[in-house]
């Protein structure tokens, strides 16, 4: 292969990246797509949702009493680039980070109502998708586990009724750490304080997974269990949302569609 051949070779690897990154860049997230009962054991249910991004994503549902079901009903607002039509798929090199407002409101702690993100983490080489998630509960465990993510348990630090801030920082493979991506959990309650999962290296994986794969799907979750013996309700809002690249994230595709640019001149 000759020189030149070579290099136009190189480039078109480069303008592939390129594309391929500005394509999954985080920063073009622009809506929810919602998903309403994920889960649906409770069919009976009145469900409310306002879905005004990034001002307002919530989920207000009531349970009659005697409400008759299994488990729980779940809905979903994943993050979206394209107007909600269809779910943001995850570019593997790049660290972003994710922050909100959550409140949870129900009549007790118990059965559970679960607030938090949701994640779907495919994995190929094994032949499934990891899932996961950052638990927000109604009783006031805050965890994170699933998607291949290291177990964090911050423990019960959440206050039922009140406004919680969550900053999830996400590095991919090669930023925080040589080889391994990473996270860092810090969640900021009303009456309890600023608690932190400190950063959390992943593990080794039998795939070599060491981040979010390219692919990979976030939402923000409202999963409802009922007590039976009341008329139930629960009403998870977010609010204040927002997920930007890391700065060494923007630093990189800036300069992927630089040399992309250069070459085309």
């Amino acid at each position: 292969m000759t020189l030149g051949r070579s290099c136009g070779v190189a480039a078109l690897a480069v303008v592939a990246f390129a594309g391929l990154a500005m394509a999954t860049d985080i920063s073009t997230v622009n809506s929810w797509k919602v998903e309403e009962r994920v889960f649906n054991d409770f069919p009976t249910t009145t469900l409310t949702t306002v879905n005004n991004y990034p001002v307002e994503l919530s989920f207000d549902e009531q349970f009659e009493l005697g409400a008759v079901g299994n488990f729980a009903n779940k809905h979903v607002g994943w993050i979206s680039n394209d107007g909600g039509a269809t779910r943001f798929q995850n570019n593997y090199a790049q660290s972003w980070v994710m922050e909100f407002d959550v409140s949870i409101t129900a009549p007790d702690g118990s059965p559970r109502k679960e607030a938090g993100i949701e994640v779907r983490n495919p994995r190929p080489r094994l032949g499934y998708t990891d899932e996961g998630q950052l638990l927000i509960a109604s009783d006031g465990e805050v965890a994170i586990f699933g998607g291949v993510m290291p177990f964090t348990g911050l423990g019960f630090v959440y206050t039922l009724g009140t406004t919680a801030h969550v900053r999830f920082e996400y590095f991919a493979p090669g930023s925080a750490d040589p080889t391994k991506g990473a996270y860092m959990l810090t969640f900021t309650d009303a009456v309890t304080g600023v608690h932190s999962s400190g950063l959390k290296v992943w593990g080794n994986e039998p795939d070599e997974l060491y981040g979010f794969n390219y692919g990979a799907e976030f939402g923000l979750k409202a999963q409802n269990q009922r007590n039976p013996r009341i008329a139930d309700s629960s009403d998870i809002v977010y609010g204040n949302f927002s997920v930007v690249p890391a700065p060494a994230a923007t630093a990189l595709l800036g300069l992927a569609g630089l040399v992309a640019g250069r070459r085309r001149r």
